[in-house]
């Protein structure tokens, strides 16, 4: 309960990073697989109230929506390989997208991402393909997709409502995956109706209170528990591995 009302929270004053917060707090004292279960609805429910939030969200929407059919197809083969790997090992990709997330300021820096502006339908395939598979496989969609919209010059506004977009058909994708391969049921959805309502309330707080507090002081506190995320999850996968 304390995992979404945190995680929601920071949605509403940011614009986004439910999955980012969630699923690594849970992984670490569960799976990923079981992770991405437990908030999977409360997710939904809170990507599809920020993808509207300030409106004009339809112009946004009809200029990048051919980046979210390429989720959706990364997104059916990120899940199949949750379904079937172990996932265990996955927690050391998850740790990896959660580095990748902090040091992107860093990352945009780099010249080499100045193709992507001049080749916008190839670069939407290739980042689209693998913000999908990420959002399958570890439910972390945001570092592709932001380096790719950031390229391209999107306002703030313009990119959390794409952004949203593209988790949102992420994960209705990776919902209707798992529930043709029996792993994801209507006694699930009715489990995590409570955590939804939650969510949903503590999105709404985030979005009350995203003017009035210091987002520096804010992002720092943030930071620094992502990265000690990324170590416990990449220090659990290095024993799976050395077992």
């Amino acid at each position: 309960m304390v995992v979404v009302v945190v995680a929601a929270f920071t949605h509403g004053t940011m614009g986004f990073g439910f999955p980012l917060i969630s699923t690594p707090m849970i992984a670490m004292a569960t799976d990923i697989r079981t992770a991405i279960l437990a908030t999977l609805v409360p997710n939904l429910a809170v990507n599809l109230i920020s993808i509207f939030r300030g409106g004009h969200w339809t112009a946004s929407v009809a200029r990048h929506w051919p980046v979210a059919v390429f989720v959706l197809i990364g997104a059916v083969i990120g899940t199949r390989v949750l379904i079937l790997g172990d996932p265990e090992p996955l927690k050391l990709l998850l740790s990896a997208m959660i580095v990748v997330f902090l040091l992107q300021g860093r990352l945009r820096g780099i010249d080499g991402w100045s193709w992507l502006p001049r080749h916008p339908r190839a670069s939407g395939v290739a980042f689209g393909l693998l913000g999908g598979f990420l959002s399958g496989t570890v439910n972390v969609a945001v570092p592709p997709l932001v380096i790719y919209f950031m390229a391209l010059g999107l306002d703030a506004l313009a990119m959390t409502q794409v952004l949203n977009l593209c988790f949102i058909v992420g994960r209705l994708t990776q919902a209707a995956t798992l529930h043709a391969a029996g792993q994801l049921g209507s006694a699930a959805v009715v489990a995590t109706t409570p955590l939804t309502v939650v969510s949903l309330a503590a999105l709404w707080i985030g979005l009350r209170v995203q003017r009035r507090i210091r987002p520096a002081a804010f992002q720092r506190i943030l930071r620094l528990a992502l990265w000690i995320m990324a170590a416990i999850l990449a220090g659990q996968a290095a024993l799976h591995f050395a077992r």
